[in-house]
């Protein structure tokens, strides 16, 4: 017997797919005085209150017909606790907008929404609210994460002239696998050398325990600054840089990618520094630090954290970034659309 498809959201209805979804989302949390059913979330928070909010939207962010429905919500939760991870903030409350055309399959919706739950559970959150809508499309989740913040906010703006600038993480991955997947239109097996670069684009990390234990250096006295690495590498670097209105100088080595993805690079005309330094999405932490804190040191053992440069008297809002001996353009993504 053939199954029948599954229903779309109009036939579904909201009344029907909402109470789906909160079937998902609601959790016992003793932080909420008001949470999902009502017209907003009622929050009594410990520290300040630090918010962001952030979309991802089909065909800009995830290729449709390649991107698992759940590996959508995971990278919808992911970009905005990445946000919070770089203010140090601690995550608590995740609202949920959806904007999806009406012919959209309703259990892909509810995968979506599972990959987002899973994600936010794993750093104690709650889904507490939001909005579902029809619209001609394409598909857009919008989230906005609110977080508490117990110390001084790590700012773009901190950094001074001679600091050592770190990297927390790993930049390129998310991009060389963006590039295999779009070019292969398939999901590789788990032990193909493509299979980890894919991993990283489709299931992107945020750097949460990081973030708490740079705040926890920051309530130490520390002079901190830190920014997320979404756009590009030499772009959001350049963010610093335009912030604190000094120059940096990044000199870093490739990361040690197996030959076949060399290679592969190779033959597709994708130059490894270009990848690492103007690709976005793997969500590593650039941090600004006074010269003579060994971050490696402090955090060594807990996270991956490499020294890839310093700041200089200027120009002003400028980066001169060097990977693997190759300057780097410095291009990034920006929501026109284009490369700069």
């Amino acid at each position: 017997m053939t199954r029948p498809p599954p229903p779309t959201l109009a036939q579904l209805g909201e009344r029907r797919a909402i109470a789906v979804l909160r079937r998902m989302f609601d959790r016992p949390n003793q932080d909420l005085v008001v949470g999902n059913g009502d017209d907003a979330l009622v929050w009594q928070p410990r520290g300040q209150v630090v918010a962001t909010v952030d979309s991802v939207v089909q065909g800009v962010d995830w290729l449709p017909d390649l991107t698992p429905p759940e590996a959508i919500g995971h990278r919808a939760a992911a970009v905005n606790l990445s946000d919070l991870a770089a203010m140090g903030a601690a995550p608590r409350h995740l609202l949920l907008a959806v904007e999806a055309p009406p012919d959209l399959s309703a259990e892909l919706l509810v995968r979506a929404a599972r990959g987002l739950a899973t994600l936010a559970d794993r750093y104690g959150c709650a889904v507490a609210g939001g909005d579902l809508g029809l619209s001609p499309g394409p598909l857009r989740l919008t989230v906005t994460a609110l977080g508490e913040l117990e110390g001084p906010a790590l700012l773009r703006s901190a950094a001074r002239p001679g600091d050592a600038v770190w990297l927390i993480g790993d930049v390129g991955s998310a991009a060389l696998g963006l590039a295999w997947l779009a070019e292969e239109r398939r999901v590789p097996d788990c032990d193909h050398w493509a299979a980890p670069f894919v991993r990283a684009h489709l299931w992107p990390q945020p750097r949460v325990a990081e973030g708490l234990a740079l705040q926890r250096l920051a309530q130490d006295g520390q002079r901190l600054g830190c920014i997320d690495v979404s756009d590009g590498l030499a772009l959001d670097v350049g963010r610093i840089a335009s912030a604190s209105r000094l120059g940096v100088v990044i000199d870093m080595i490739l990361p040690p990618w197996p030959t076949p993805a060399l290679h592969w690079c190779a033959d597709h005309g994708l130059v490894p520094s270009e990848l690492c330094g103007s690709g976005g999405d793997d969500y590593a932490l650039v941090v600004v630090t006074h010269p003579n804190l060994d971050l490696a040191g402090v955090l060594s053992g807990s996270f991956t954290v490499q020294r890839i440069g310093r700041c200089t008297v200027g120009p002003a809002g400028t980066a001169f970034v060097v990977i693997g001996g190759a300057v780097v353009a410095g291009k990034g993504y920006l929501h026109d659309g284009h490369l700069r």
